[in-house]
């Protein structure tokens, strides 16, 4: 009588659709930006509040308002990207589920673009004295706002992710959300440079801040304008990669960067130790010796607006 042999059931290998493995990827990286930008915003928050404790009230309440969204919108992303890795291992539909990104993404961007926008147009009119470029750059600002909202709550409705974008309506609002957006970081930057370059008296010292504040301006203006465009575009791309969610992810970190950024510009970092020593070169022209004396501190010295200056010393 021969024996029966039992075979081994061969394992089950789970494979999952390609477009998934890209999808999380790409969350990912885009979650990981947002954590290095978080932790640079924190950094530039702490010199702020270090370097100038006497500034208005209304400023340091603005730069904890910013802190404040942005840790909300981290810790929700982060809540979203545990759960794909956790959750979405054995449950795939997970990972196309809105979950908070609703509110994360649009809304909290939309809060911040605004705050950080209105702090620039806060600027604009100190330095203009004009209502109309004023009430034009409060349009704009306003108006990506009401689209970021809009956006949120078409997201919510949606539930999964790929119904976010499957709606024409829902094109046409993200599509106004990013051009308000874009028109509003330009116009400031143009607006502030166009002005700062008449307020150029052609003395050295006075040339040299208005230079330096014209291109701060046109840097924050720039980097804030460049990646609203490059999310707006990528949404638009043919079948809607999820490509677009690296650019949205970190869009709001740059905006709170660039204000803060431009608060902290007011510092000068500065050394005050002696002089190094002339190094001492043998005959064959090597260097045989350097003698160096290392900075013992690091002074910030703050420039207020009545030309006197006082010193922090770290």
């Amino acid at each position: 009588m021969s024996e029966v042999v039992e075979l081994a059931p061969a394992p089950i290998v789970f494979r999952l659709p390609g477009f998934v493995y890209r999808d999380v990827t790409i969350f990912l990286v885009g979650t990981m930006a947002n954590w290095i930008l978080f932790g640079i915003l924190w950094v530039q928050a702490y010199l702020y509040y270090i370097a100038f404790p006497n500034d208005h009230r209304f400023l340091k309440l603005t730069v904890f308002l910013e802190l404040s969204l942005e840790t909300v919108q981290t810790v929700a992303v982060t809540h979203d990207v545990f759960k794909f890795f956790t959750i979405g291992f054995t449950d795939p539909v997970v990972i196309n589920q809105v979950g908070t990104a609703w509110y994360s993404v649009p809304l909290m961007t939309g809060l911040i673009a605004c705050l950080t926008q209105a702090f620039y147009c806060y600027r604009t009119a100190v330095l203009t004295r004009s209502k109309y470029w004023v009430a034009l750059i409060s349009m704009f600002s306003m108006c990506q706002l009401g689209a970021a909202i809009t956006v949120a709550v078409q997201a919510k409705h949606a539930t999964f992710l790929t119904r976010v974008l499957g709606t024409e309506v829902s094109l046409i609002t993200i599509g106004i959300w990013g051009t308000s957006g874009l028109v509003c970081d330009v116009m400031i930057a143009a607006i502030m440079t166009y002005y700062l370059k008449k307020r150029d008296t052609g003395f050295k010292a006075t040339h040299n801040i208005i230079k330096r504040l014209i291109r701060l301006s046109i840097e924050t203006g720039s980097i804030t304008a460049s990646l609203a465009g490059i999310s707006l575009a990528l949404v638009y791309l043919p079948g809607h990669p999820p490509y677009y969610q690296i650019a949205a992810l970190i869009l709001a970190k740059t905006y709170s960067n660039s204000m803060i950024a431009a608060l902290n510009s007011r510092v000068k970092v500065v050394s005050n130790a002696p002089a190094p020593a002339a190094p001492a070169w043998n005959e064959a022209g090597k260097l045989d010796h350097l003698t160096w004396r290392g900075a013992r501190e690091i002074e910030f010295i703050r420039e207020e607006e009545t030309g006197s200056s006082s010193a922090y010393t770290a």
